[in-house]
C-alpha cells in the first residue's frame, strides 16, 4: 500500500495541456505488427496483452525522448493517452489487471497491470537490434527501493555461441549483461546521488509526464540467420498498480544491425539506341556477392559483382541482390535501378531567305535542335561545320546532312539548298544590215522571260522573236531570266 495514498490525492490535480507526443490507443493487429518489424526482420503470429488503453501507436516524440526516437510503439501499466505532459503531473493508473509469470520472474515480486507482446521473428542476419525508451513515474523517490517497475525484452532461441536463449532478457545496459532498470539507472532517491550509471539517466524529461526516462538505448542479440525466435516486449507494475511506467519502441524499431544499405546506380541514366551502360552496386561487405537481374531487354553482359556492364534495348529496371555470411538466401538485401530509354529527338533544320538561290549567292542554314554537338556535311561551300548555324555558298544544288550527338542520343537531318543555273542567251538576226523603212526579226533562244530594249526608238515587245523597224542605226540588247540569275545579248 505504499503508493496508494499519494495516487489518491493526487491523481485528480493534472491534466495534459502538453502536446508533444501525440498517441493513438489500441491500435490493431496489423498496425503493432508492421510498426514493430523493421530492416530485415519477419514479424509474425503477434499477440498483445494489455488492458483497453495502455497500448498506443506514438508520434512527435523526438523533443520528449530524444532526436533519434520520434515515433513508434507505446507500452505502459496505465494510459498511453496520458503521457504528454510536464514531469510535474502525475501518472497513476491502475486498470485492475493482473501481471503475469514472466513480469514477476523479472521483477521477482508479484506484478500488476501488466502490458506485453509476444510474437515470432525472422531475422536475416547476425545481429538484432531494437531502440527504446524507459520512463517511470517511480522516479526518483524509489529509486534507490527494492520495489520498482520492471520491463523486460525476453528473447527465445538458438543462440549462434551455442545453446539457447530461455527466456533471455535483452534490455541490458550497453556493453553489460545488467538490466536496464529503475534501480540500474538513477541518480539517487532525491536526484542528489550517489549516481548510478546516470550517463543514462534524464530527470523530469520535457514534455513527458514521467519524472525520468533513460536515453535512447538500444538492446541487442547475436542471432542466427534465418532461424526463427519467440520474443515478449512489456512492461509491468511491481506489487501494486500505482505509479505508472511506460516504454518507447522505435517505428520499425526490431530490425538487423549493421545491415547493410546497398544503393544501386546506373551510368548514364538516359539512353538513346545501342549503348554499353554501367551499373554499379555500393554498399555491404568485402566477403558479400551481389547478383543482378533484368528482363531481356536489359541485355545484362554479367549479373555478378558490385559493377557490371549492359547493352539495353528498352527502358529496363535492375535488380541487385547483395548476401553475405550475415545474411539469408530467403532474405536478401535488394535495389533497383532503371535505365531510361528515349527516342532520338527530332532535328528541324531551315533555310533563310528560302527558295532557290543563283551561283555565287549564300543563304543561312540553321539546325534547332537545343544543346549538343554538331556535325555538317558534305563541308564544302559551308563557313563551318561544328555549330548549329551555318552559312552555305554552292556553285551547284547541294543536300546537306546534320547530325546531333548529346550522350547516345543521336539525330539526323537533311536539308537541300537548289542553285538555279545561270542563264544563256543569243540573238539570231536574219539581216546585219537593212535599209530605212525595212523590218528585221530577231529571235532571242535561252532561259526567258525576255526583256528587250532598243538604243534609239521604241523597244521591243517581250518575246523571244520580235520584229523591229529601226529608222536609224539601232543597237538591241535582250535580257533574260529573274532577279540574279539573268543574261544579256
Amino acid at each position: 500500500m505504499r503508493k496508494i495514498i499519494l495516487f489518491i490525492a493526487l491523481s485528480f490535480l493534472f491534466t495534459n495541456f502538453f502536446g508533444q507526443i501525440t498517441t493513438s490507443i489500441n491500435p490493431t493487429i496489423a498496425q503493432m505488427q508492421a510498426l514493430l518489424q523493421g530492416n530485415g526482420v519477419v514479424v509474425s503470429g503477434l499477440s498483445i496483452t494489455c488492458p483497453a488503453g495502455a497500448y498506443a501507436t506514438f508520434n512527435n516524440g523526438a523533443a520528449a525522448l530524444g532526436g533519434s526516437l520520434n515515433s513508434g510503439i507505446l507500452l505502459t501499466t496505465g494510459a498511453a493517452s496520458n503521457v504528454a505532459g510536464p514531469p510535474s503531473g502525475f501518472a497513476s493508473t491502475s486498470s485492475g489487471a493482473g501481471g503475469s509469470a514472466l513480469g514477476n520472474t523479472l521483477s521477482g515480486g508479484t506484478t500488476y497491470d501488466g502490458c506485453y507482446m509476444t510474437f515470432l521473428m525472422t531475422p536475416s542476419c547476425a545481429t538484432l537490434s531494437i531502440s527504446y525508451v524507459f520512463a517511470s513515474e517511480e522516479y526518483p523517490e524509489f529509486a534507490t527501493g527494492t520495489i520498482n517497475d520492471v520491463f523486460g525484452f525476453v528473447l527465445s532461441g538458438p543462440n549462434p555461441a551455442g545453446g539457447s536463449y530461455n527466456q533471455t532478457n535483452i534490455a541490458t545496459l550497453p556493453g553489460t549483461t545488467t538490466p536496464v532498470s529503475i534501480q540500474n539507472v538513477n541518480n539517487g532517491s532525491s536526484n542528489t546521488g550517489p549516481c548510478t550509471n546516470c550517463a543514462y539517466y534524464v530527470d523530469s524529461p520535457p514534455g513527458l509526464i514521467y519524472d525520468a526516462k533513460t536515453t535512447v538505448l538500444t538492446a541487442s542479440a547475436a542471432v542466427t540467420p534465418c532461424q526463427t525466435y519467440t520474443m515478449t516486449i512489456g512492461v509491468w507494475d511491481d506489487s501494486d498498480g500505482v505509479y505508472d511506467s511506460g516504454v518507447f519502441l522505435d517505428v520499425n524499431g526490431l530490425s538487423c544491425a549493421n545491415q547493410p544499405a546497398i544503393i544501386a546506380t546506373v551510368n548514364p541514366t538516359t539512353t538513346c539506341g545501342p549503348q554499353t551502360v554501367t551499373l554499379t552496386a555500393n554498399g555491404g561487405f568485402p566477403i558479400g556477392t551481389y547478383t543482378w537481374s533484368a528482363p531481356a531487354s536489359g541485355g545484362l553482359a554479367s549479373t555478378s559483382g558490385s559493377v557490371v556492364t549492359a547493352n539495353p534495348t528498352s527502358a529496363t529496371t535492375y535488380t541487385v541482390q547483395y548476401s553475405d555470411l550475415n545474411t539469408c538466401p530467403g532474405f536478401p538485401v535488394t535495389q533497383t535501378v532503371a535505365i531510361i530509354f528515349t527516342a532520338p529527338p527530332a532535328l528541324p533544320v531551315s533555310q533563310s531567305p528560302a527558295g532557290s538561290i543563283c551561283s555565287g549567292q549564300s543563304v543561312t542554314l540553321t539546325a534547332n535542335g537545343g544543346s549538343g554537338t554538331y556535325s555538317w556535311s558534305p563541308g564544302t561551300s559551308l563557313s563551318t561545320t561544328t555549330n548549329s548555324l551555318t552559312v552555305s555558298s554552292p556553285t551547284v544544288t547541294t543536300t546537306y546532312t546534320v547530325t546531333k550527338t548529346v550522350g547516345a542520343c543521336v539525330s539526323n537531318s537533311v536539308i537541300t539548298v537548289t542553285v538555279s543555273p545561270p542563264s544563256s542567251i543569243t540573238i539570231t538576226p536574219s539581216l546585219s544590215t537593212i535599209c530605212a523603212g525595212q523590218s528585221q526579226a530577231l529571235s532571242a533562244s535561252g532561259t526567258g522571260p525576255f526583256t528587250w530594249t532598243a538604243s534609239t526608238g521604241t523597244n521591243p515587245a517581250s518575246a523571244a522573236n520580235v520584229t523591229v523597224t529601226p529608222s536609224s542605226t539601232t543597237t538591241y540588247t535582250v535580257l533574260s531570266g529573274t532577279g540574279t540569275c539573268t543574261a544579256t545579248a
